[in-house]
């Protein structure tokens, strides 16, 4: 515990008194402060915990002021960039003027995956072995920028080709060798981090980090600095995250940007002249083509429709393949042997690296195809928080033994511009047991969502969220309730006039609900949708029907549409996913959500579809325990994007009479928030105008006042 001006502080203390003080119009929530206790008797007495604050809680301050009260090193990791700068840009600021008056100074640091800094040597090589009219502007950046980070260039779009040869990142970073090392803005930003007691990641670093801890090579390497513990906001999407990095992937679009690179270091070498001529253009050329050919001989599989992923299957690696494979294969390794013999120059070393690590992926994942059905080792248990024997016998040799192939789920997805092989892990939650939760003294995993109503009584639990993250069912746990009045303030529609989606006529009487219940409101409206080809229909249709104006997912940058959106309050905003979490629409911008239907999980994603396969070859029931709770996390998810405030009031509306009329329907609805459940159209019209009564007098009120 830290002590100011001679005094032990505690963050308890503090949320009753200072920030009351410091805060307009800042009232003291009692879930903000059980969070806050929860938060640093976790740290103090190194435990885990499991935390759902509800929407209005506050628990960004709820862990920010015990993490840096604690003393400790702590990492704080979040679902997104947007919310590593919101903590960094405007909570840290808060905290730390608060702290301040206790005598207690804030050390903090962001950390971004690698990614998003620019790389000092792409860019002279960029710029010296390319006529690309935006490098000039970059170069003349680099001189300026203090942090390197590229969100800088705002005007150079993020999916350009200049972004993708100039960015740094994991596999092109050369390290303390390189003659950029001490200017490097990576270099910075670690050193940064290292001096600081709290720093601030994303899900995407964190996992990488862990990822790399947990290799061949993880006494030796890391993205992260040392830590003693970690605090993960925006819990729920741990599990997605941790498949990413626990797996492996190789793509098309990662084969040229290796060959590009090789281009670029040849010439910063001498070995290709400034037209691209030498000894080893030929071997460069073949291997563009042969790259081309063996992914395009994959395309066949997919359809038009976006991106799409199912199982790799034995036949795909049938002769014709194998063969266009081997000829990709040698093609690489002519490259990168090539590059390693004339490795003077750092840049082509590390070109003969990657070409390595990336035919090892390719070969792993066909390998992992073709000897698919064989026997499978046996999982840990439960209590198996311990290394095993083989794990122990190997970390004495100075290593640690682990397989990216093992246990896992083959696939291949198609991408607008991209094929993409991969393979992930089936469980996760073993690796996380194993290299997580068994090795960091303190982890705290907090979120809205993060409990579901499941079991007879269909009370809230955090039995799902902490079977699927690996930690143990004796977890410390805490439920802190959101503030907000939910009965009064929002409403819960799910209409019965709707047929089910299995039924041909659901999506026109679906349609006809959301014209209604936008004439209802006025606009202000999300229509989420569980499908991107639902998404384009409801748009098309309600762009022919209601005079309101509206917008669609993908039309535009998603944060140009939010803004247009939260610019008026009569917008319809159609979309899928990306906006089912992590939008925050406060005020009357927004009061109306319509979601389509339940989010449940597509089930012929071949990474769901193995997981659903092993819980059944274990004789549980994959519905029950897999997809109906994802389902009920996604839908919270869904529902919060209406009540970001405590003025804010609407209808959320569900086209799904499963809720109403499916024993797991009941279950989904008792996850939800305890808005006032509303059977028909007429009820909810009746709703509608108190609320809006409500509203107008309040504001009439305010301008009384005034």
């Amino acid at each position: 515990m830290i002590r100011g001006n001679d005094r032990p502080v505690r963050a308890v203390d503090l949320l009753a008194t200072a920030f009351r003080d410091a805060l307009s119009g800042y009232e003291e929530r009692p879930g903000q402060l059980r969070m806050a206790e929860a938060v640093t008797k976790a740290l103090e007495s190194e435990k885990h915990l499991f935390v759902e604050a509800g929407t209005g809680t506050g628990k960004t301050l709820a862990y920010l002021l015990p993490a840096i009260l604690s003393g400790k090193k702590v990492i704080i990791s979040t679902a997104t960039k947007a919310l590593q700068e919101q903590i960094v840009l405007k909570d840290l600021p808060l905290v730390a003027d608060v702290l301040a008056e206790h005598g207690v100074v804030v050390q903090a640091a962001m950390m971004k995956g690698l990614g998003n800094y620019l790389c000092r040597r792409r860019l002279a090589e960029h710029a010296a072995s390319s006529n690309d009219p935006l490098a000039a502007l970059v170069v003349q950046w680099a001189r300026e920028t203090e942090s390197g980070d590229l969100a800088e260039l705002s005007r150079i779009p993020e999916g350009s080709e200049t972004f993708a040869a100039i960015r740094s990142g994991t596999d092109t970073r050369i390290g303390a060798n390189c003659s950029y090392y001490d200017e490097c803005f990576v270099t910075r930003m670690r050193k940064a981090a290292e001096d600081a007691r709290i720093v601030v990641v994303n899900h995407h670093l964190f996992f990488a980090d862990l990822a790399l801890k947990s290799g061949p090579n993880g006494d030796y390497a890391s993205a992260l600095p040392p830590y003693d513990a970690v605090i993960f906001d925006e819990a729920h999407q741990m599990e997605s995250v941790a498949t990413e990095f626990f797996g492996t992937r190789v793509s098309s679009a990662k084969a040229f940007d290796i060959l590009r690179d090789a281009r670029k270091a040849l010439m910063a070498a001498g070995l290709l002249d400034a037209r691209g001529e030498g000894a080893i253009r030929p071997a460069l050329d073949g291997a563009h083509e042969a790259t081309n050919r063996f992914f395009e001989a994959f395309r066949d599989g997919a359809t038009s429709g976006g991106e799409q992923r199912r199982p790799l299957l034995k036949e795909d690696f049938n002769e014709a393949t194998l063969t266009l494979r081997g000829k990709f294969d040698a093609s690489l390794d002519a490259v990168g042997a090539y590059c390693e013999a004339h490795g003077s120059h750092e840049a082509l070393v590390l070109v003969a690296r990657r070409t390595k690590e990336y035919r090892a992926a390719l070969d792993g994942i066909i390998a992992l195809v073709l000897k698919a059905g064989s026997p499978k080792p046996a999982p840990p248990s439960e209590d198996d928080d311990e290394p095993s024997s083989a794990e122990k016998s190997a970390e004495t040799k100075g290593f640690k033994e682990w397989d990216p192939f093992a246990g896992t789920s083959a696939w291949i997805e198609w991408r607008e511009r991209s094929v993409v092989l991969g393979a992930s892990p089936v469980e996760p939650a073993l690796l996380l047991r194993r290299h997580l939760w068994s090795k960091i003294p303190s982890v705290i995993a907090t979120s809205a969502t993060l409990a579901t109503a499941i079991g007879a009584n269909r009370a809230p639990t955090f039995s799902y969220a902490k079977a699927r993250l690996g930690a143990r069912q004796d977890t410390d746990e805490l439920f802190a309730a959101s503030p907000f009045s939910y009965e009064k303030v929002a409403g819960l529609f799910v209409p019965l006039t709707v047929p089910e989606p299995s039924d041909p006529a659901f999506e026109g009487a679906a349609f006809e609900e959301m014209v209604r219940l936008i004439e209802l409101t006025g606009g202000g409206a999300f229509v989420l949708c569980t499908s991107s080809r639902a998404m384009r229909r409801y748009a098309e249709l309600l762009r022919a029907r209601v005079a309101n104006p509206v917008l669609c997912q993908g039309e535009g940058a998603k944060h140009a549409i939010l803004s247009r959106f939260r610019s008026r309050e009569d917008c319809v905003l159609v979309a899928t996913m990306s906006f089912w979490e992590g939008v925050d629409v406060p005020g009357r911008a927004l009061r109306l959500v319509i979601l389509d239907k339940i989010p449940f999980a597509v089930p012929s994603d071949p990474v769901f579809k193995a997981r659903c396969e092993k819980i059944e070859e274990q004789g549980g029931n994959a519905f029950s325990q897999l997809s109906v709770p994802m389902a009920a996390i996604t839908l919270k998810q869904g529902f919060g994007r209406l009540i970001r405030s405590e003025r804010d009031t609407g209808i959320v509306a569900i086209l799904d009479r499963r809720l109403r009329e499916k024993g797991y329907g009941r279950t989904l609805l008792a996850s939800l928030p305890p808005a006032r459940r509303i059977a028909t159209f007429e009820d909810l019209t009746r709703f509608w105008a108190a609320v809006e009564g409500r509203r107008e007098a309040r504001e009439n009120d305010q301008t009384s006042a005034v």
